[in-house]
């Protein structure tokens, strides 16, 4: 029973980083991009790693929950990217610069997109309450999760942006 276990919790890692490239991949291909492809995974990745150094905090081993919880919580992740994505694209065609793009998509999604992790760090709080151990795992991975990736898009992505994009934005032109 323990091999399969083990066995259950390598393949659900194994899929997560499959899920990973796969997002990487997607995004580039949509934004037509390699360059906003590779700028989306720092912010993707950094609510993984702040996650799995609380577990390692926490001192909990990989668990089936935990992995689970690190797969839903890398799309909750990605659907904010996304959004701030998409936004910048729209601002950068209207914008002088990009940092002028920039500042406009913070301004358009920030304050959605800090409200729906706030929504969902509540809702995922309350498995906190529960008396089963991996149930709370979970929920504590699921908030800092969620928790971490508004900071790798609201802080990280716009950084990223401003600095590997400004050399490729030409201005709009002037009428």
């Amino acid at each position: 029973m323990a091999n399969n276990l083990y066995q259950i919790v390598v393949d659900l890692t194994k899929s997560l980083g499959a899920a990973s490239f796969v997002i990487f991949i997607v995004l580039a291909i949509v934004y037509r991009s390699l360059r906003l492809g590779l700028i989306s995974i720092i912010p993707n990745l950094f609510p993984l790693v702040a996650t799995g150094a609380l577990l390692v905090a926490m001192g909990e081993p990989l668990f089936i929950s935990s992995v689970c919880a690190f797969t839903v919580c890398l799309g909750i992740a990605v659907d904010d990217t996304i959004h701030f994505l998409s936004r910048y694209r729209q601002e950068l065609a209207a914008a002088d610069s990009v940092d002028d793009a920039v500042r406009a998509t913070y301004i358009t999604v920030g304050t959605p997109m800090l409200m729906t992790t706030i929504i969902l760090v509540v809702a995922f709080s309350t498995v906190l309450l529960s008396d089963l151990p991996a149930h709370r795992i979970f929920g504590a991975m699921a908030c800092a999760t969620i928790g971490s990736a508004i900071i790798g898009d609201l802080l990280g992505l716009p950084a990223l942006l401003a600095y590997f994009e400004a050399g490729e934005h030409k201005p709009k032109a002037t009428e």
